[in-house]
Protein backbone atom coordinates (compact mmCIF):
# COMPACT_ATOMS: atom_id res chain seq x y z
CA UNK A 1 0.00 0.00 0.00
CA UNK A 2 2.89 2.40 0.85
CA UNK A 3 4.05 2.06 -2.66
CA UNK A 4 0.61 3.26 -3.99
CA UNK A 5 0.35 5.97 -2.04
CA UNK A 6 3.96 7.15 -3.30
CA UNK A 7 2.77 6.60 -6.72
CA UNK A 8 0.17 9.54 -6.60
CA UNK A 9 2.73 12.08 -5.35
CA UNK A 10 4.89 14.19 -8.23
CA UNK A 11 8.22 13.57 -8.13
CA UNK A 12 9.84 16.73 -6.93
CA UNK A 13 7.56 16.31 -3.20
CA UNK A 14 9.34 12.64 -3.38
CA UNK A 15 12.39 14.01 -4.25
CA UNK A 16 12.91 17.48 -2.05
CA UNK A 17 10.57 16.67 0.97
CA UNK A 18 10.93 13.26 1.55
CA UNK A 19 13.93 11.62 0.33
CA UNK A 20 16.28 14.48 1.61
CA UNK A 21 15.41 13.41 5.18
CA UNK A 22 16.22 9.99 4.68
CA UNK A 23 20.18 8.47 4.55
CA UNK A 24 21.60 8.17 1.38
CA UNK A 25 21.86 4.59 1.25
CA UNK A 26 17.84 4.06 2.43
CA UNK A 27 17.37 5.75 -1.01
CA UNK A 28 18.42 2.04 -2.91
CA UNK A 29 16.05 0.01 -0.92
CA UNK A 30 13.20 2.54 -1.00
CA UNK A 31 13.32 2.62 -5.24
CA UNK A 32 12.71 -1.09 -4.92
CA UNK A 33 9.27 -0.35 -3.89
CA UNK A 34 7.87 0.42 -7.16
CA UNK A 35 8.63 1.68 -10.49
CA UNK A 36 7.79 4.84 -9.49
CA UNK A 37 9.65 4.64 -6.64
CA UNK A 38 12.50 3.93 -8.72
CA UNK A 39 12.01 6.75 -11.19
CA UNK A 40 12.19 9.29 -8.20
CA UNK A 41 15.40 8.66 -7.22
CA UNK A 42 16.95 7.32 -10.81
CA UNK A 43 15.18 9.41 -12.95
CA UNK A 44 14.05 6.84 -15.33
CA UNK A 45 13.07 3.43 -14.74
CA UNK A 46 15.77 1.81 -16.81
CA UNK A 47 17.35 -0.02 -14.31
CA UNK A 48 21.02 -0.22 -16.62
CA UNK A 49 20.90 3.57 -15.71
CA UNK A 50 21.73 2.44 -12.11
CA UNK A 51 24.63 0.41 -13.37
CA UNK A 52 26.10 3.89 -14.74
CA UNK A 53 29.93 3.59 -15.92
CA UNK A 54 30.10 0.11 -15.26
CA UNK A 55 27.48 -0.40 -17.87
CA UNK A 56 27.60 -1.88 -21.73
CA UNK A 57 25.98 1.57 -22.48
CA UNK A 58 27.36 5.04 -23.20
CA UNK A 59 27.55 7.72 -21.33
CA UNK A 60 24.78 9.08 -23.34
CA UNK A 61 22.87 6.04 -23.84
CA UNK A 62 22.67 6.83 -19.58
CA UNK A 63 21.66 9.91 -19.87
CA UNK A 64 18.99 9.83 -22.61
CA UNK A 65 17.70 6.54 -20.83
CA UNK A 66 14.05 5.46 -22.58
CA UNK A 67 10.46 5.78 -20.89
CA UNK A 68 9.74 1.85 -20.66
CA UNK A 69 6.52 2.88 -18.82
CA UNK A 70 5.18 4.23 -21.99
CA UNK A 71 7.07 1.15 -23.97
CA UNK A 72 8.70 4.00 -26.06
CA UNK A 73 12.31 4.73 -27.17
CA UNK A 74 12.06 8.37 -26.44
CA UNK A 75 14.66 10.50 -24.39
CA UNK A 76 14.18 11.25 -21.05
CA UNK A 77 12.30 13.91 -19.73
CA UNK A 78 14.57 17.05 -18.74
CA UNK A 79 12.90 17.41 -15.73
CA UNK A 80 12.76 13.54 -14.38
CA UNK A 81 16.50 13.41 -14.85
CA UNK A 82 17.25 17.09 -13.41
CA UNK A 83 14.85 15.92 -10.51
CA UNK A 84 17.42 13.07 -9.52
CA UNK A 85 20.82 14.45 -10.76
CA UNK A 86 20.01 17.10 -7.88
CA UNK A 87 18.79 14.49 -6.10
CA UNK A 88 22.40 12.71 -6.19
CA UNK A 89 24.02 16.06 -5.91
CA UNK A 90 22.10 16.54 -2.90
CA UNK A 91 23.96 13.43 -1.72
CA UNK A 92 27.59 14.22 -2.73
CA UNK A 93 27.01 17.26 -0.77
CA UNK A 94 25.82 15.90 2.56
CA UNK A 95 27.87 12.90 2.31
CA UNK A 96 31.18 13.65 0.46
CA UNK A 97 32.01 16.99 1.32
CA UNK A 98 31.17 18.79 -1.93
CA UNK A 99 30.00 22.32 -2.40
CA UNK A 100 26.67 23.50 -3.15
CA UNK A 101 26.34 24.89 -6.70
CA UNK A 102 23.72 26.54 -8.84
CA UNK A 103 21.02 24.62 -9.83
CA UNK A 104 21.25 23.48 -13.55
CA UNK A 105 18.11 24.16 -14.85
CA UNK A 106 18.19 22.43 -18.58
CA UNK A 107 19.10 19.34 -16.66
CA UNK A 108 22.60 18.66 -19.08
CA UNK A 109 24.80 17.74 -16.53
CA UNK A 110 27.96 17.40 -18.93
CA UNK A 111 28.55 21.18 -19.60
CA UNK A 112 27.86 23.31 -17.03
CA UNK A 113 31.10 24.26 -15.00
CA UNK A 114 29.62 24.90 -11.69
CA UNK A 115 28.15 21.23 -11.78
CA UNK A 116 31.37 20.22 -13.54
CA UNK A 117 32.26 18.60 -9.54
CA UNK A 118 29.73 16.59 -8.87
CA UNK A 119 30.54 14.39 -11.89
CA UNK A 120 34.65 13.47 -11.07
CA UNK A 121 35.25 10.44 -9.22
CA UNK A 122 38.03 7.70 -8.79
CA UNK A 123 37.59 4.16 -9.35
CA UNK A 124 38.93 1.75 -6.77
CA UNK A 125 41.18 -1.18 -8.52
CA UNK A 126 39.92 -4.23 -9.00
CA UNK A 127 42.37 -6.28 -7.44
CA UNK A 128 43.73 -5.38 -4.12
CA UNK A 129 46.55 -6.52 -1.86
CA UNK A 130 49.91 -5.56 -0.34
CA UNK A 131 51.67 -4.34 -4.02
CA UNK A 132 48.65 -2.71 -5.14
CA UNK A 133 47.85 1.39 -4.43
CA UNK A 134 44.61 1.66 -2.50
CA UNK A 135 43.76 4.40 -5.12
CA UNK A 136 45.42 5.42 -8.60
CA UNK A 137 45.90 8.83 -10.14
CA UNK A 138 45.14 7.46 -13.49
CA UNK A 139 41.54 5.97 -12.28
CA UNK A 140 40.27 9.72 -12.10
CA UNK A 141 37.80 10.00 -14.30
CA UNK A 142 34.08 11.81 -15.42
CA UNK A 143 30.71 9.80 -14.32
CA UNK A 144 28.06 10.49 -16.60
CA UNK A 145 25.63 10.93 -13.96
CA UNK A 146 26.08 12.39 -10.40
CA UNK A 147 24.16 8.08 -8.79
CA UNK A 148 27.24 6.76 -10.20
CA UNK A 149 30.19 9.37 -8.98
CA UNK A 150 28.17 9.05 -5.63
CA UNK A 151 28.42 5.10 -5.78
CA UNK A 152 32.17 4.84 -6.40
CA UNK A 153 32.63 7.39 -3.70
CA UNK A 154 30.22 5.24 -1.18
CA UNK A 155 32.59 2.36 -2.37
CA UNK A 156 35.98 3.98 -1.40
CA UNK A 157 34.27 4.88 1.84
CA UNK A 158 34.06 1.52 1.96
CA UNK A 159 37.12 0.14 1.43
CA UNK A 160 38.55 2.58 3.98
CA UNK A 161 36.35 1.42 6.85
CA UNK A 162 37.05 -2.41 5.43
CA UNK A 163 37.50 -3.31 9.22
CA UNK A 164 33.75 -2.25 10.44
CA UNK A 165 30.66 -4.36 10.04
CA UNK A 166 29.56 -4.10 6.52
CA UNK A 167 25.95 -3.36 7.83
CA UNK A 168 27.53 -0.68 10.09
CA UNK A 169 26.47 3.40 9.31
CA UNK A 170 29.66 5.49 8.88
CA UNK A 171 29.24 8.82 10.79
CA UNK A 172 29.75 11.44 8.56
CA UNK A 173 32.63 13.11 9.94
CA UNK A 174 34.44 10.05 9.59
CA UNK A 175 33.61 9.88 5.82
CA UNK A 176 35.72 10.44 2.86
CA UNK A 177 36.08 14.06 1.22
CA UNK A 178 35.29 13.62 -2.85
CA UNK A 179 36.88 16.96 -3.18
CA UNK A 180 40.20 16.42 -0.98
CA UNK A 181 40.54 12.83 -2.90
CA UNK A 182 40.25 14.53 -6.24
CA UNK A 183 42.91 17.57 -5.15
CA UNK A 184 45.28 14.86 -3.66
CA UNK A 185 44.94 12.67 -7.36
CA UNK A 186 45.69 16.12 -8.95
CA UNK A 187 49.11 16.84 -6.51
CA UNK A 188 50.69 13.38 -7.37
CA UNK A 189 50.18 13.03 -10.66
CA UNK A 190 52.00 16.25 -10.85
CA UNK A 191 54.54 14.43 -9.33
CA UNK A 192 55.02 11.31 -10.76
CA UNK A 193 55.11 13.92 -14.26
CA UNK A 194 57.85 15.36 -12.46
CA UNK A 195 59.33 11.49 -12.01
CA UNK A 196 59.35 10.64 -15.09
CA UNK A 197 61.19 13.44 -16.76
CA UNK A 198 64.54 12.19 -16.78
CA UNK A 199 66.02 14.13 -19.48
CA UNK A 200 65.73 17.13 -17.22
CA UNK A 201 66.02 15.92 -13.93
CA UNK A 202 68.78 13.87 -14.09
CA UNK A 203 66.76 10.41 -13.80
CA UNK A 204 67.02 10.89 -10.17
CA UNK A 205 62.71 11.10 -10.56
CA UNK A 206 62.79 7.70 -11.76
CA UNK A 207 64.83 6.89 -8.67
CA UNK A 208 62.50 8.60 -5.77
CA UNK A 209 59.58 7.01 -7.72
CA UNK A 210 60.64 3.70 -7.71
CA UNK A 211 60.88 4.43 -3.92
CA UNK A 212 57.33 5.63 -2.75
CA UNK A 213 54.93 3.19 -1.21
CA UNK A 214 51.72 2.12 -2.27
CA UNK A 215 49.33 3.98 -0.95
CA UNK A 216 46.91 2.71 1.65
CA UNK A 217 43.21 3.23 3.01
CA UNK A 218 43.61 4.81 6.57
CA UNK A 219 40.65 3.96 9.32
CA UNK A 220 40.13 6.45 11.46
CA UNK A 221 39.41 4.07 14.01
CA UNK A 222 42.88 2.39 13.75
CA UNK A 223 44.38 6.10 14.08
CA UNK A 224 44.50 5.81 17.94
CA UNK A 225 45.72 3.30 20.30
CA UNK A 226 41.96 3.86 22.79
CA UNK A 227 40.07 2.94 19.81
CA UNK A 228 39.00 6.83 19.38
CA UNK A 229 37.51 9.01 16.20
CA UNK A 230 38.62 11.88 14.39
CA UNK A 231 36.64 14.17 12.45
CA UNK A 232 37.11 15.97 9.60
CA UNK A 233 40.75 16.94 10.83
CA UNK A 234 42.29 13.83 9.29
CA UNK A 235 40.29 13.96 5.82
CA UNK A 236 43.39 15.47 4.08
CA UNK A 237 45.54 12.55 5.77
CA UNK A 238 43.24 9.98 4.25
CA UNK A 239 43.09 12.08 0.97
CA UNK A 240 47.00 11.75 0.80
CA UNK A 241 48.20 8.64 1.94
CA UNK A 242 45.43 6.83 -0.58
CA UNK A 243 48.06 6.96 -3.94
CA UNK A 244 51.31 6.81 -1.87
CA UNK A 245 52.15 6.17 1.52
CA UNK A 246 56.01 6.98 2.04
CA UNK A 247 59.49 6.49 1.02
CA UNK A 248 61.13 2.88 1.17
CA UNK A 249 64.33 4.16 2.99
CA UNK A 250 66.78 1.33 2.96
CA UNK A 251 69.03 3.34 1.29
CA UNK A 252 70.80 6.75 2.20
CA UNK A 253 71.86 7.53 -1.37
CA UNK A 254 68.54 7.97 -2.42
CA UNK A 255 67.14 11.56 -2.23
CA UNK A 256 64.06 12.51 -0.64
CA UNK A 257 61.11 13.44 -2.11
CA UNK A 258 61.05 16.77 -0.32
CA UNK A 259 64.99 17.28 -0.89
CA UNK A 260 67.08 18.99 1.36
CA UNK A 261 70.71 21.01 1.55
CA UNK A 262 74.60 20.55 2.44
CA UNK A 263 77.33 23.19 3.15
CA UNK A 264 80.28 21.55 4.58
CA UNK A 265 80.02 18.37 6.50
CA UNK A 266 76.14 19.16 7.07
CA UNK A 267 73.64 17.19 4.93
CA UNK A 268 70.00 17.41 5.30
CA UNK A 269 67.20 15.22 3.13
CA UNK A 270 63.85 14.71 4.04
CA UNK A 271 61.46 11.53 3.02
CA UNK A 272 58.58 11.14 2.91
CA UNK A 273 57.25 8.90 5.92
CA UNK A 274 55.43 6.22 6.05
CA UNK A 275 52.51 7.20 9.06
CA UNK A 276 53.51 6.60 12.14
CA UNK A 277 50.41 7.78 14.77
CA UNK A 278 52.12 9.15 17.85
CA UNK A 279 49.18 9.01 20.12
CA UNK A 280 50.46 10.78 23.01
CA UNK A 281 51.12 13.80 21.39
CA UNK A 282 48.23 13.79 18.75
CA UNK A 283 50.31 14.04 15.53
CA UNK A 284 51.28 12.00 12.77
CA UNK A 285 54.99 12.30 11.25
CA UNK A 286 54.40 12.87 7.14
CA UNK A 287 58.53 13.80 6.56
CA UNK A 288 61.52 13.22 8.84
CA UNK A 289 65.45 14.13 7.77
CA UNK A 290 67.29 11.01 6.32
CA UNK A 291 70.43 11.96 7.91
CA UNK A 292 69.70 14.15 11.14
CA UNK A 293 67.62 12.30 14.30
CA UNK A 294 66.94 15.50 15.01
CA UNK A 295 66.32 17.22 12.10
CA UNK A 296 63.87 18.41 10.16
CA UNK A 297 60.59 17.13 11.13
CA UNK A 298 56.84 17.84 9.25
CA UNK A 299 54.38 16.77 11.20
CA UNK A 300 50.22 16.95 11.32
CA UNK A 301 47.86 17.25 14.41
CA UNK A 302 45.52 15.02 14.21
CA UNK A 303 43.09 17.54 16.20
CA UNK A 304 43.23 20.18 13.87
CA UNK A 305 44.82 18.91 10.73
CA UNK A 306 47.45 21.37 10.84
CA UNK A 307 50.97 20.84 9.20
CA UNK A 308 53.68 21.81 11.29
CA UNK A 309 57.77 22.18 11.06
CA UNK A 310 59.65 21.11 13.71
CA UNK A 311 63.63 21.58 14.25
CA UNK A 312 64.89 20.39 17.76
CA UNK A 313 62.82 23.13 20.05
CA UNK A 314 61.79 25.18 17.02
CA UNK A 315 58.05 24.60 15.77
CA UNK A 316 56.00 26.55 14.04
CA UNK A 317 52.82 26.22 11.23
CA UNK A 318 54.13 25.39 7.30
CA UNK A 319 51.57 26.40 6.02
CA UNK A 320 49.41 29.87 6.55
CA UNK A 321 47.02 29.15 9.40
CA UNK A 322 43.80 31.12 11.19
CA UNK A 323 43.44 29.90 15.09
CA UNK A 324 39.83 30.93 15.11
CA UNK A 325 39.10 29.28 11.56
CA UNK A 326 39.32 25.63 12.23
CA UNK A 327 38.48 24.35 8.52
CA UNK A 328 40.80 26.15 7.21
CA UNK A 329 43.15 23.79 9.24
CA UNK A 330 41.86 20.63 7.66
CA UNK A 331 43.39 21.07 4.27
CA UNK A 332 47.05 21.99 5.47
CA UNK A 333 48.34 18.87 4.62
CA UNK A 334 47.18 19.22 0.97
CA UNK A 335 48.01 22.94 0.70
CA UNK A 336 51.84 21.77 2.11
CA UNK A 337 51.96 19.12 -0.58
CA UNK A 338 50.04 21.19 -3.27
CA UNK A 339 52.77 24.08 -3.37
CA UNK A 340 55.34 20.94 -3.32
CA UNK A 341 53.79 19.37 -6.59
CA UNK A 342 53.56 22.72 -8.09
CA UNK A 343 57.26 23.91 -7.43
CA UNK A 344 58.12 21.02 -9.07
CA UNK A 345 55.94 21.10 -11.83
CA UNK A 346 57.29 24.86 -12.74
CA UNK A 347 60.90 23.84 -12.41
CA UNK A 348 61.30 25.82 -9.12
CA UNK A 349 64.01 23.72 -7.54
CA UNK A 350 67.17 22.29 -9.12
CA UNK A 351 68.49 18.82 -9.33
CA UNK A 352 71.97 19.11 -7.75
CA UNK A 353 74.80 16.42 -6.56
CA UNK A 354 76.19 17.04 -3.02
CA UNK A 355 80.00 15.73 -1.81
CA UNK A 356 79.74 16.20 2.35
CA UNK A 357 83.15 15.03 3.68
CA UNK A 358 81.46 12.58 6.04
CA UNK A 359 78.65 11.19 3.27
CA UNK A 360 79.06 9.49 -0.19
CA UNK A 361 77.96 11.86 -2.80
CA UNK A 362 74.20 12.05 -3.46
CA UNK A 363 71.94 13.47 -5.94
CA UNK A 364 68.73 15.71 -5.05
CA UNK A 365 66.59 17.89 -4.61
CA UNK A 366 67.72 21.08 -3.44
CA UNK A 367 65.85 23.49 -1.47
CA UNK A 368 67.88 26.60 -2.24
CA UNK A 369 66.05 29.08 -3.64
CA UNK A 370 66.42 29.63 -7.56
CA UNK A 371 65.70 32.35 -9.97
CA UNK A 372 61.78 31.56 -9.84
CA UNK A 373 61.89 32.85 -6.42
CA UNK A 374 63.10 36.57 -6.84
CA UNK A 375 62.88 37.62 -3.20
CA UNK A 376 65.32 34.97 -2.25
CA UNK A 377 67.47 34.85 -4.85
CA UNK A 378 69.29 37.42 -6.94
CA UNK A 379 71.13 37.21 -10.56
CA UNK A 380 73.40 38.82 -12.26
CA UNK A 381 75.32 39.20 -15.78
CA UNK A 382 78.86 41.13 -15.77
CA UNK A 383 80.90 40.83 -19.15
CA UNK A 384 79.04 37.36 -20.18
CA UNK A 385 79.70 35.98 -16.55
CA UNK A 386 76.30 34.82 -14.54
CA UNK A 387 75.93 34.38 -11.41
CA UNK A 388 72.54 33.03 -9.79
CA UNK A 389 73.22 33.63 -5.63
CA UNK A 390 70.72 32.62 -2.78
CA UNK A 391 70.74 31.88 0.95
CA UNK A 392 68.82 29.49 2.95
CA UNK A 393 68.04 29.60 6.67
CA UNK A 394 68.90 25.98 8.51
CA UNK A 395 67.58 26.36 12.38
CA UNK A 396 69.15 24.20 14.66
CA UNK A 397 71.66 24.87 18.05
CA UNK A 398 74.22 22.41 17.18
CA UNK A 399 75.45 25.35 14.77
CA UNK A 400 74.98 28.54 16.95
CA UNK A 401 73.76 30.07 20.35
CA UNK A 402 71.15 32.21 17.80
CA UNK A 403 69.41 28.60 16.78
CA UNK A 404 70.41 28.55 13.55
CA UNK A 405 72.94 29.59 10.80
CA UNK A 406 72.49 30.82 6.99
CA UNK A 407 73.75 28.62 4.25
CA UNK A 408 74.57 30.62 0.72
CA UNK A 409 74.74 28.91 -2.90
CA UNK A 410 76.77 30.37 -5.82
CA UNK A 411 76.35 29.44 -9.35
CA UNK A 412 78.76 30.91 -12.19
CA UNK A 413 78.36 30.35 -15.66
CA UNK A 414 79.61 31.66 -19.05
Amino acid sequence: MASSSFDLLPQSIITSSILQFLQSRDWLSFRLASRSCYVAVHGTSDVFHAVGSESNKSDDDCLEATDEKNGESTPLKKELLSESESLWKFALVRDYGFEHAPNNSNGNNNNNSGDDQFYHSIRSPEDTNDETPFLRTSDVFKAPTAFSSWKHWRKIDRRIHSTRNPAAFIPRGERVVGPYFLRAASLWKKIEQWCENESSYKSIGREIQSSLLPGRGLDPNLLTSDGGEYDAAISALKAVYSFYSGQDGDSLRLGGLFGGSSAYDYLSCSRFEYPRFENDEFRVIVTKDIYNDGGKVFFMNTVTGQVFVQVGDICRPATPSKAEDAKNCRDSLLRWFEEHANRLAIGYYYVQEYRPSQYPSIRMISQFPTELDPVHCSRAVTNGVEVVASSLFVPGKQFSMAGGIFFFFFRLGF
